[in-house]
């Protein structure tokens, strides 16, 4: 009787060692892989960006573009600024570099001194254009302004240009004098923490000696110690 022949699957056909080597690989959800449930998360981010977008461009949507450019009294034909921000200047006057140049949020709120409520409470609120965060897209949508209606905002809130600058001196200093305070107060708290180990007092920022009494050396020649450092000084008594 001839014997059966013996096919092994291709699982059979794996050698041992190689079987237990996949057994502890872990999976590239555990490994921190993305998965479905990871690009669910970023397309649902995306539709709710866009529809915030929608929301904010739509209370500018009424306004009716002016005939001409306000730069150089042309027709006002193909305008990016204009359906971007409601600015009327043509895309041969932009000034990407200048008075048209984009302004993130914060960069807004630092170097102009303005508050959210600035930018989005006070009538008109400024119009912005949302894009993704170039250092990582997972992050949240990045906020743009037009440079020229900022610096126009600027006027409204604090008067002037050199008004600002002013505040902005003044915060800087501000926030020197509580630099200062909060190194004076470690510095007293680590006096307490010497004084409270060693049962000596310590001054830490301006040592003073606290001398000893004095004692004759020879002659007219005298000498006093510190108590706290042990410096000797010498002088000449009459």
């Amino acid at each position: 009787m001839p014997k059966r022949g013996y096919n092994p699957s291709e699982e059979d056909s794996i050698p041992i060692v190689e079987k237990l080597y996949r057994e502890n690989q872990e999976s590239d959800f555990l490994g921190g892989g993305f998965c479905d449930d990871d690009d669910e998360v970023q397309e649902r981010r995306e539709q709710i960006s866009e529809i915030r977008q929608k929301r904010a461009d739509a209370a500018f949507s009424s306004q009716k573009a002016p005939d001409n450019c306000e730069k150089c009294d042309k027709e006002l034909m193909d305008s990016w600024l204009w359906q971007r921000y409601n600015c009327p200047v043509c895309d041969a006057c932009r000034d990407d570099k200048g008075e048209h140049k984009l302004l993130a949020r914060t960069e807004v709120k630092n170097a102009y001194l303005l508050k959210d409520c600035d930018l989005d409470l006070r009538k008109p609120a400024l119009r912005y254009w949302a894009k993704k965060n170039p250092h990582n897209p997972r992050y949240g949508d990045m906020k743009l302004y037009l440079k020229c209606q900022v610096e126009a905002r600027v006027l409204e809130v604090h008067g002037s240009l050199e008004d600002l600058e002013l505040k902005k001196e003044l915060r800087e200093q501000t926030k020197e004098v509580r630099s200062e305070k909060r190194f004076e107060k470690k510095l007293k708290d680590l006096r307490q923490q010497i004084r409270g180990t060693t049962g000596v007092k310590v001054d830490i920022g301006k040592h003073v000696h606290n001398f000893g009494p004095e004692t004759h050396v020879k002659e007219d020649t005298w000498k006093k110690t510190c108590r706290t450092c042990d410096y000797e000084e010498v002088f000449e008594k009459l």
